[in-house]
């Protein structure tokens, strides 16, 4: 559903979450170094009008589940629910890639934040049943993996940044129960693959 607000509406919900984050994230008492950068710098760029600022979110989620914090990847998530859609799917990307990932940790510990999370992105692409001609075709070529191949294929250079934007893409693929190419078990074997090749990386 699109919704229609104002730029400062947006910059007061941004610093609530802030405020929210700062309470659940506690980046001052994080004893591994690498989040703690990553949520200070984070928490401190924060901003719902700027694109660059939802991707650091979308990669903080990413990483905290990698470093098995997924209580807090899903408090990112839960912040990240007063998005308002205002039909722009570029800029709603990390969103959606954040709440999908939610909706993926939250399955089994919290039902009603993971159908909560699913209803937010149905609600910025439609029902599969109302989809027009145009989205159908769009959809069709996303759920069966384009985006996710593209990410493997560019792996290779940048491994680390495509292997994390995997997770994201995964979990969205996920929200629609995956595709013919995609099935669900293909697509949770990759997903942890992908968590195991990044902790790897990593060294965790």
């Amino acid at each position: 559903m699109q919704t229609s607000v104002t730029r400062a509406e947006l910059l007061a919900l941004s610093e609530d979450m802030r405020r929210q984050l700062s309470l659940a994230l506690a980046p001052d008492h994080e004893i591994v170094p690498f989040l703690k950068r990553t949520k200070v710098s984070t928490l401190k760029k924060l901003s719902l009008t700027r694109r660059e600022s939802l991707q650091r979110l979308d990669e903080l989620a990413s990483w905290l589940h990698v470093y098995d914090r997924d209580d807090e990847a899903q408090a990112v998530g839960r912040a990240l629910l007063v998005f308002p859609f205002q039909g722009d799917y570029t800029q709603y990307g990390p969103v959606e890639s954040v709440l999908a990932l939610t909706a993926w940790l939250a399955e089994q510990s919290d039902a009603e934040l993971a159908d909560t999370c699913r209803a937010h992105i149905v609600g910025a692409y439609g029902r599969r049943e109302d989809w027009s001609d145009r989205t159908r075709s769009a959809m069709a070529n996303r759920l069966g993996g384009w985006q996710v191949e593209w990410q493997e294929r560019n792996r290779a250079n940048h491994d680390l940044n495509y292997t994390l934007a995997q997770l994201g893409e995964l979990a969205f693929l996920a929200i629609w129960s995956g595709s013919g190419t995609w099935p669900m078990a293909r697509i949770r074997q990759e997903f942890a693959d992908k968590t195991a090749h990044l902790r790897r990386l990593k060294k965790i």
